[in-house]
């Protein structure tokens, strides 16, 4: 047997023991107490953190995990990957520290045209917290400290809502932006309110390596990668909840939820 057939046989097996493993996909936005959609209390993180480390997870960049998808590196037994939209100022205060005191990586996706100001951006809802955004220096830092810097538009639109070009502009635009204004390459990105049509995706493919929406489950390498299910963790914001994280009980909350939130979805179009 040659050394060629034994790296291939090693990198399939790579291939396909990670391609079965269902990985959480993290959304957070906001670290602040103030109790909205977008936010988790930071001494709620902090404990969220804690009890991941506690139950064996760790931490990867998403770009590592489509180099895991694609055979190219392995996963740790248990992975996890974290990510912020919107690249609030307070993820700098309050998760930098856990996140560094766990050894976890982290992605921002930030919204490049809004980068150092706030998040009044046209399309936020009126009841959502106006809160200070980081700047492209903070960006930079943080992506010296390990965390990976992703794309989420130059102005944070509902994609299906402008014009194809606009749309374009929108999303391949913010790629430029962040990379001229951080020096840093940025290879992923996430849909505004998880918003996609066949032609956002398609745009994005051409760009990113992968992108995120809103689905609520965990990944596996079978999925589109430019349209990577995540958790959203407003619904696990009461520490009660997330402690079920890993069992069956957890598993039919997260199911609960996703069921009931595309019936709201559903309602809205109808």
């Amino acid at each position: 047997m040659t050394a060629l057939t034994v790296a291939a046989r090693s990198t399939t097996g790579t291939r396909r023991e990670a391609g079965g493993r269902r990985v959480p996909i993290l959304t957070y936005h906001s670290l602040d107490e103030s109790g909205s959609v977008i936010s988790t209390a930071p001494d709620v993180f902090k404990e969220q953190i804690r009890l991941f480390c506690q139950w064996g997870y760790r931490a990867v960049r998403l770009s590592d995990l489509i180099d895991a998808w694609q055979g190219k590196v392995s996963l740790p037994r248990k992975p996890i990957d974290i990510t912020f939209d919107d690249a609030f100022a307070n993820v700098l205060e309050h998760a930098a520290p856990t996140l560094a005191a766990a050894g976890f990586p982290a992605c921002l996706f930030a919204v490049a045209d809004y980068c150092g100001k706030d998040n009044d951006w046209p399309s936020q809802p009126r009841d959502a917290p106006r809160l200070p955004t980081l700047s492209y220096a903070a960006l930079r830092d943080l992506a010296d400290a390990g965390f990976e810097i992703g794309a989420h538009t130059l102005t944070h639109p509902r994609l299906p809502r402008v014009d194809a070009a606009t749309a374009e502009r929108e999303i391949v635009r913010s790629k430029e932006s962040l990379e001229d204004h951080t020096g840093q390459h940025v290879a992923v990105f996430a849909y505004p309110y998880g918003l996609a049509g066949a032609q956002h995706r398609k745009i994005a493919a051409q760009h990113f390596r992968a992108a995120c929406g809103t689905t609520l489950r965990k990944a596996r390498a079978c999925d589109n990668y430019y349209a990577l299910p995540r958790i959203d963790m407003y619904y696990l914001r009461q520490i009660s909840h997330f402690r079920h994280f890993t069992s069956l009980r957890g598993e039919f909350y997260l199911q609960f939820r996703a069921f009931a939130r595309s019936c709201r979805q559903f309602g809205t179009l109808h």
